[in-house]
């Protein structure tokens, strides 16, 4: 059995609300206790596998789940075992089933036997609802998740596909979050439990993971690959786990997400992104970029000013709240509108190899040339333009990347890697106006911030030098691997 579900943090202070919603109809309650196995070296974590014992009322179960055919699917196979409370666990339970290969295969290659690494404890209140064709179970799930000597509240509601489309279940889902206020988090309660066991307090940033298929499923591996990289970070941050990596990160994985949307749009049955989903898309972004150029490049700019004898008073400008702007409605609904696109691209048939590198050829050449031609002429360029030349700059490298399994995997390196000298004078060109344009607002206040001010004024010049120079050199390093 293939799984789908989404799963959503509920607000404390929404709590009552949600469990009254789900009382409209028949609900089933369910005190749920259960133990999750691994070895003592994580060999089941480590193949995006579980491997549970859990208590249903009076029922025992044994469940193992392993990864699906996308990044929202998960495999899942569920037994009834005898013993009760002294039942041990035995993948051999799951022969016959897809999950049962992947697991043995990671229990050959672990460091000692299955042992129990944490538990969880949840009251749940769960109810069926049918509507259009489309049946699903809602469960509201309150109680901890226990492991390392330490616990960690529950309070959590999910969406599982019975029966019907996907569509539905993101439809319905999508409704409640607007109602009472959800956020999505993609995060399991056995993630949450190996982070307690390993007493992992900041968890690291969720990184791009370059797709390997390179046929029909190339275009929903991409887009999986880019929106994983959003969700997790946007996780993190929305739960107040995340820090200045994961606003790093989330800013690169909405950069590839656009990139994908715009580059790639013809390959795939999606309208043009509506407006709603790019204005959300864009004032996240502008949260965290102000939050980066705040919390990371202003404080070095100003120790660096001190040193040459600024007379500007000190300035602590206060950061954005980036957990609330996650949290919040628009970017919520832009983010299950993502997760829908994803969906959509797995179940509906998408072009093969030869179609996709046609366009993605057309696309790497229109940018490849675009951004190298204005580039050598930087310094003569407006702001504007100068900003536009950055932006096509990222496309490109962040297209290249997701072509990687399209095309010879060495040439694709060799090629971003010699956009690597332009892609760093860009970006201190573009520090340094950042910076030059909040000092220049904060001189409404602080005189002595022009100083700083002018200062970057005359550096921007000279960075604008540099990257024209830098373009020059690229445009005879990057040697197109498209061609």
């Amino acid at each position: 059995m293939t799984e789908f579900e989404l799963k959503f943090q509920v607000p404390p202070e929404r709590a009552a609300a949600v469990e009254s919603a789900l009382l409209r109809g028949a609900v089933e309650r369910t005190h749920l206790r259960a133990r999750y196995f691994d070895s003592a070296d994580q060999a089941l974590a480590r193949a995006g596998l579980v491997l549970r014992l859990r208590q249903e009322g009076r029922r025992w179960v044994q469940t193992a789940k392993g990864p699906g055919a996308g990044g929202f699917d998960r495999l899942e196979h569920e037994v009834p075992v005898p013993g009760g409370a002294t039942a041990q666990p035995d993948p051999g339970r799951h022969a016959g089933h897809p999950v049962h290969a992947p697991l043995v295969r990671a229990l050959e290659a672990a460091e000692g036997p299955l042992l129990p690494v944490f538990e969880t404890d949840v009251m749940r209140v769960a109810r069926s609802v049918l509507a259009g064709g489309t049946k699903v179970e809602i469960a509201f799930d309150r109680g901890e998740v226990r492991g390392g000597g330490r616990s960690h509240p529950v309070l959590e509601i999910e969406f599982e596909l019975k029966q019907g489309s996907r569509a539905g279940l993101l439809e319905l889902a999508q409704a409640w979050c607007d109602t009472h206020g959800l956020w999505l988090d993609p995060l399991s309660k056995s993630g949450l439990g190996r982070r307690l066991a390993l007493g992992v307090t900041e968890p690291p940033a969720t990184r791009w993971t370059a797709p390997l298929e390179g046929g029909k499923g190339w275009l929903p591996a991409v887009f999986d690959a880019a929106l994983l990289q959003v969700l997790g970070n946007a996780r993190e941050l929305a739960a107040g786990t995340g820090g200045d990596a994961h606003v790093h990160q989330l800013r690169v994985g909405l950069r590839r997400v656009r990139t994908a949307l715009r580059e790639l749009q013809p390959l795939a049955a999606w309208p043009p992104p509506p407006p709603d989903l790019e204005q959300a898309l864009h004032d996240l972004f502008g949260v965290l970029g102000t939050h980066r150029d705040r919390a990371i490049l202003l404080p070095g700019l100003l120790a660096d000013l001190a040193a040459r004898g600024s007379p500007m008073r000190e300035w602590r400008p206060a950061l954005p709240d980036v957990g609330a702007a996650v949290r919040g409605a628009d970017v919520q609904a832009m983010l299950l509108r993502l997760v829908a696109l994803a969906q959509q691209l797995r179940q509906e048939r998408t072009v093969g190899a030869k179609s996709a590198r046609q366009l993605v050829r057309d696309r790497l050449q229109h940018l490849h040339r675009k951004a190298l031609r204005a580039g050598r002429h930087f310094e003569a360029l407006p702001p504007a333009e100068r900003h536009r030349v950055r932006k096509q700059l990222k496309r490109l490298r962040y297209l290249a990347e997701m072509a990687r399994p399209l095309y010879a995997g060495n040439d694709v390196d060799r090629y971003v890697s010699a956009l690597g000298d332009l892609q760093d004078a860009l970006g201190s060109y573009q520090d340094a106006a950042a910076a030059g344009a909040l000092l220049a607002e904060r001189a409404k206040e602080d005189p002595g911030a022009w100083f700083g001010a002018g200062w970057l004024a005359a550096r921007e010049q000279a960075l604008a030098a540099e990257c024209e120079k830098a373009c020059r050199r690229t445009a005879g390093r990057a040697r197109p691997f498209w061609d």
